[in-house]
């Protein structure tokens, strides 16, 4: 991973104005409401009115609509792409979840389909993540500063550790079976199952 670009990249997001999401309600923890956070790529629309072309599943309209997402989705995936190319070439993923100084709550991803990605940036301590076993027990302290981390958050319970200082976190991950394509070809153009 190219260590100059990491730090660009950093400074960038850490500064980047995330908005309030109010949808992620398994990440809360008790008595809270909202966080700051967004996902770029294809998101899920079930439980929801909106449908893309019968399906339910499409590329999220700020991706679609507002260039500073464009823009910032383009820039994270330079940074994943260089990482996947030298160590897991056969990895693919939809999506990309931001997430803003969140300490999220014990919880298991809902539709993420097999092996995620997580990296945190930013200037911070503490904040590893915690992954359980399948039965939710004995968690494993994960390091995740600057570094990224595989895991299957729908198989195992995770949640954030205490932290201070601003910390952003990355989790690259897929909506899919068996996607044809991912979103790392090209912005706007969404993935086909096969």
């Amino acid at each position: 991973m190219n260590k100059l670009y990491l730090k660009a990249f950093t400074n960038f997001i850490v500064e980047f104005q995330f908005p309030t999401n109010r949808s992620r309600t398994n990440i809360f923890k008790e008595g809270e409401d909202k966080y700051k956070g967004f996902v770029l790529g294809l998101v899920n629309y079930r439980g929801t009115k909106r449908k893309v072309s019968g399906c339910d599943y499409g590329v999220c309209r700020r991706l679609e609509t507002l260039q500073k997402y464009r823009d910032i989705f383009q820039m994270t995936k330079m940074l994943i792409d260089s990482y996947i190319e030298k160590h897991d070439i056969h990895f693919k993923y939809t999506s990309i979840q931001y997430n803003k100084n969140h300490q999220c709550a014990y919880h298991k991803d809902k539709n993420n389909v097999g092996d995620s990605y997580i990296i945190g940036l930013g200037d911070y301590t503490g904040g590893e993540l915690l992954v359980y076993d399948k039965d939710g027990k004995n968690p494993v302290k994960h390091n995740i500063k600057n570094k990224f981390l595989k895991f299957n958050g729908a198989v195992y319970p995770h949640e954030t550790a205490p932290f201070k200082g601003n910390r952003i976190t990355l989790v690259i991950y897929n909506i899919l079976h068996n996607p044809k394509n991912t979103m790392t070809r090209e912005v706007g153009k969404p993935p086909i199952a096969e």
